[in-house]
């Protein structure tokens, strides 16, 4: 019988910023991840729990704790993702 290891579970706290906070309905949100996810696999787990954000999803500018990182970037216990808008002119 094959054993399969057992996978950790990471929490990562996700903010919206200016009127993504209309979009989702909420500040913030907490997402249950498998140990080793990259912030791409967080950003659609995100994007399934609030389908508004999915017309969002090239122009919106994602940091990790308080850097832009790459989307391959694997994501730790108690990191959090910042979602914000794309800058607007005036």
């Amino acid at each position: 019988m094959l054993m399969h290891p057992i996978q950790q579970m990471i929490e990562i706290k996700v903010n919206f910023f200016s009127y993504f906070k209309d979009l989702t309905g909420c500040e913030a949100t907490r997402i249950d991840l498998e140990e080793g996810a990259t912030l791409e696999q967080a950003m659609e787990m995100v994007r399934e729990k609030f389908p508004k954000l999915e017309s969002m999803k090239r122009s919106t500018l994602v940091a990790v704790g308080l850097e832009y990182v790459a989307t391959d970037h694997v994501l730790s216990e108690g990191e959090e993702i910042s979602l914000f808008p794309p800058v607007q002119g005036g």
